[in-house]
């Protein structure tokens, strides 16, 4: 089997920060992942599956289609270890979610129950693997969420100040999932903890923002059970509160604006 690792999905935002992180030789999107077939790897990350949720949820049989197809690709190949980068949205209900929670797909959107069944082949397909769940993101070259908004001024009307969410800091994405690979885990949850849009607009970019637009806010605590292996701290999480808003403050101190 070839030493030779590959990165599936380069060229989206979760894919381009591995490319500064971590060398890999061979690089595939959707324009080219029918040439990985038939291939051996030593490594293969996964990040190529669409993280926009909106879409998902509103045309699923594309949706499903895209990843069918992935899977399908996915078949075709040999590795040594698999690393799929999934999401906090495979949970129906976010709050306290952590590794050994199951996962009840009954009335899950199509967003979060499609990648929950790539998930599944990945468990089933690739003996060696590490499913990596993540919240939302921030890091240099974010493409959305609350954080890219408020630093573009982009679509303030529709956020609601009391939605409470996560932010991983993407900066330390390849070395984390090093930890985890050296605990032999194969699913781990890369966390911080929650932070209220009113606290992020405040704390983060230096300005008050209250508005209150939805009945019932969005509320995320995702949660894992494997955090004494990255801090010595009690909180379930991998990063605290005050790490997760330095992520914020250097991102909207250095990110250009769109």
């Amino acid at each position: 089997m070839m030493e030779r690792n590959a990165l599936i999905g380069f060229s989206g935002f979760v894919g381009q920060t591995l490319l500064k992180q971590a060398p890999f030789e061979d690089l595939y999107r959707s324009t080219n992942i029918s040439e990985i077939r038939g291939k051996s790897f030593n490594t293969i990350v996964c990040a190529g599956v669409s993280a926009v949720k909106w879409l998902a949820n509103k045309e699923p049989e594309q949706d499903k289609a895209s990843i069918d197809a992935l899977i399908e690709h996915l078949s075709a190949i040999q590795c040594r270890q698999f690393i799929l980068i999934s999401t906090v949205d495979v949970f129906k209900e976010p709050g306290g979610a952590v590794e050994s929670t199951p996962v009840d797909t009954e009335n899950l959107h199509p967003y979060g129950l499609h990648r929950y069944q790539l998930e599944e082949f990945v468990k089933k397909h690739f003996e060696n693997h590490l499913i990596v769940r993540l919240p939302g993101l921030v890091g240099p070259g974010l493409k959305k969420n609350v954080i890219y908004d408020f630093l573009n001024d982009n679509n303030l009307n529709a956020i609601d100040s009391r939605g409470i969410f996560q932010f991983y800091p993407m900066v330390n994405l390849w070395p984390d999932i090093q930890i985890a690979l050296s605990e032999n885990l194969s699913l781990i949850h890369l966390t911080a903890e929650p932070l209220s849009v009113h606290d992020i607009a405040k704390d983060g970019f230096g300005f008050e923002f209250e508005q209150h637009i939805v009945d019932t806010p969005a509320v995320y605590d995702f949660r894992t059970e494997h955090h004494a292996l990255y801090n010595h701290t009690d909180l379930p999480y991998q990063y605290s509160k005050q790490e997760a808003l330095l992520a914020i403050r250097a991102y909207a101190q250095s990110e250009p604006k769109k």
